[in-house]
């Protein structure tokens, strides 16, 4: 009984000790697939550093986490799609850092430019010297939903503009179902100056589905276990920034606090 027992213990820890040494698959972007039995890669999924997988394309790849290790990004090599061998490359994103107000318009283009993501609720400070916001002046977005135009005036309180995801998306009081939307406009109008109206910047908006956003952190938040506050939120935001898109740092740090106590 007590060599059953002993035979068991071994075998529990020897499988423990190869879970741990397993990559977890946080998000896949294409179709990658095992080659072992052409099942497909999907979020939650485990494979060993040796691994072979097939993937569909060249822009195929997956955002792996291993504990003790690190965030790594699975992608084919440049040679070959078929049975590659897991290619994996350190996940390494720089996080640019936004420090006081937007005060002109380069500063605006350069926020409001490429992926942009839009989580919750985004807060800027705007420097009101060039851009002052009243009834009279005042920022807003256009973009087109099923051919129709949509401008959207956007909230302020004194010198900070608001961007609201739900007030955004939403059209004649109805909610807009997983918007399709391939970009956006953000504009300044001027009604002391004869309707003067700018185009601040043309961007890509990128609105990650909420719960499997919070699946995908909450993967990061558990195998950074041991890690401090600010090394998991630093993470957070380098995946976000790698598969989704560019984040407003700060407003992102808020609702990581609100949603996870970061």
């Amino acid at each position: 009984m007590k060599t059953k027992k002993l035979a068991f213990f071994i075998f529990l820890i020897t499988t423990l000790s190869l879970q741990a040494q397993n990559y977890k698959v946080i998000k896949v972007d294409g179709d990658i697939l095992y080659k072992k039995n052409d099942a497909p890669l999907l979020q939650g999924s485990s494979f060993t550093e040796g691994e072979q997988f097939l993937f569909k394309s060249q822009n195929s790849r997956a955002a792996v986490i291993k504990p003790g290790k690190g965030r790594f990004i699975l992608k084919p090599d440049n040679s070959n799609l078929a049975f590659a061998k897991a290619n994996l490359a350190p996940a390494m994103s720089n996080i640019s850092t936004r420090a006081g107000a937007l005060i002109n318009k380069v500063d605006l283009e350069s926020h409001f430019s490429g992926k942009y993501v839009i989580i919750d609720k985004v807060i800027l400070k705007i420097g009101t010297t060039e851009f002052p916001m009243n009834e009279n002046q005042f920022f807003y977005i256009s973009y087109k939903y099923k051919g129709e135009n949509v401008n959207k005036k956007l909230s302020f309180i004194n010198d900070s503009l608001i961007i609201d995801r739900k007030e955004l998306l939403t059209i004649d009081g109805q909610p807009i179902p997983n918007p399709n939307i391939t970009d956006m406009e953000i504009k300044y109008l001027d009604k002391t100056q004869n309707n003067k109206n700018i185009l601040i910047s043309t961007f890509l908006p990128v609105f990650p589905d909420l719960n499997t956003l919070k699946e995908e952190i909450n993967m990061i938040i558990d195998s950074f276990h041991d890690k401090n506050n600010d090394q998991k939120i630093k993470e957070i935001i380098s995946y976000i920034n790698d598969f989704y898109g560019k984040p407003d740092k700060e407003n992102l740090e808020h609702w990581l606090k609100t949603e996870f106590k970061l």
